[in-house]
């Protein structure tokens, strides 16, 4: 479970706020009203994860690739899955981790967020709640209540992901010596630097997010359903 987030991080790195606002199309249009909803896709401590909300998300995400005029088998169509089964855990314990934090998102915050989206802009082009509300029903099926709650658990996860990747620093005596190590000498170092740091901080942050994966899933466990429906 835990390779299969690592490997996906990029995926997990984009639930944020612009998941819900940068295109509204993400957060489904009338996937809310198929399926079996009491399915369980996937399972963080006590916590349910439901195909209702994955297969939303995964739809949706087609949806963009195709217009994008790529081909989305039934192969392609997994593997989206997947991405999104992983975005959706890995927000969830983030979640769950910010509780235990006492982190937390205030209503201004999410009153602002919400308030400066043309989605939810009346015909004065200022916030319109009757707009709001409308607009929130029609792509999503959920209540500007249910929408806001969604928006504040997007918002807490990415919170959290920022304070635990914060307390992470490069030196200069640290980069150094990675790239002496890699490279056997600190020729071109200088040229590099810029390119090489980046490289370097994206390898500490996956080996950071690891390490609290593996902490949190020794004291919670993480269940997905997913292999079982595909017969693997």
């Amino acid at each position: 479970m835990i390779s299969f987030l690592i490997k996906y991080k990029k995926v997990i790195l984009i639930v944020t706020l612009a998941f819900f606002l940068g295109s509204i199309i993400y957060l489904g249009l009338d996937a809310y009203h198929r399926g079996n909803f009491s399915t369980v896709a996937a399972k963080v401590g006590s916590t349910s994860i439901s195909y209702r909300r994955l297969d939303r998300l995964t739809e949706d995400r087609a949806k963009v690739y195709r217009n994008q005029g790529m081909d989305v088998d039934e192969e392609m169509g997994k593997f989206l899955r997947q991405q999104m089964l992983a975005a959706l855990i890995s927000e969830e314990v983030l979640n769950q981790a910010a509780h235990q934090a006492k982190l937390d998102v205030s209503d201004y915050e999410i009153a602002y967020d919400i308030q400066t989206v043309p989605f939810f802009r009346g015909a004065q082009g200022k916030f319109d709640k009757t707009a709001y509300a409308a607009t929130v029903q029609r792509a999503t099926g959920l209540t500007p209540v249910e929408f806001e709650s969604q928006l504040r658990q997007t918002k807490l996860a990415d919170r959290f992901r920022t304070t635990l990747y914060s307390i992470y620093k490069l030196t200069p005596a640290e980069m150094e010596y990675a790239y002496q190590t890699q490279h056997g000498n600190l020729k071109d170092y200088q040229t590099n630097k810029n390119t090489f740091a980046a490289q370097l901080m994206d390898t500490k942050m996956e080996t950071a997010q690891k390490a609290f994966f593996d902490d949190f899933n020794q004291r919670v466990t993480i269940k997905t359903f997913l292999q079982d429906e595909y017969g693997e």
